[in-house]
């Protein structure tokens, strides 16, 4: 069985797929309202090219899945960064690969555990797999929708072969 192993996320190891949404990435810090409010600013740059689209701000709502976790699928979004921000104080894993030949290197597979108090944003064209989550957990979530396409321009989804499957195995 191939095991991936869950890795502590942080800003760095993460910038090649995207961002890390916290107070302390934030580029700057302003004082505003009336000086109550400290506004953490340009935490994470989106991308929403519509292409006859529209950003949308939804609710997903994540299931865990069966132990140990199944890595059998990856997707990307080749015309908008999606972002994921937790509702519940809960930690959370994503898992992403790099793109070689428009098709993600399962070679560069990797697992980030993500804080409970932190939210991504996946780069456009970023490989990682849907929603994971460890308990019943919301998320807001911001990306593109077009309703009238009869094939969703903004998703693909590779499928793995059995042998390539990859498993999570949280009690390790």
């Amino acid at each position: 069985m191939n095991v991936l192993s869950i890795e502590t996320i942080n800003k760095e190891i993460f910038s090649p797929f995207g961002d890390i949404i916290e107070k302390t990435n934030s580029n700057k810090k302003l004082t505003i309202n009336q000086g109550t409010t400290i506004r953490h600013s340009e935490i994470s740059k989106l991308n929403l090219n519509t292409n006859d689209g529209d950003s949308y701000i939804s609710i997903f709502s994540g299931e865990p899945r069966k132990l140990p976790i199944e890595i059998k699928i990856l997707e990307k979004h080749p015309l908008a960064t999606q972002t994921f921000l937790p509702i519940q104080n809960f930690d959370w894993l994503v898992v992403v690969a790099q793109e070689e030949n428009n098709m993600p290197n399962l070679n560069t597979l990797r697992c980030f555990k993500v804080y409970s108090e932190m939210g991504v944003t996946y780069k456009t064209n970023t490989w990682h797999h849907p929603l994971l989550v460890t308990k019943n957990q919301d998320f807001w979530v911001i990306d593109r929708i077009n309703n009238f396409e009869k094939n969703n321009e903004n998703l693909e989804e590779f499928y793995f072969d059995e042998k390539d499957y990859v498993y999570i195995d949280l009690n390790v």
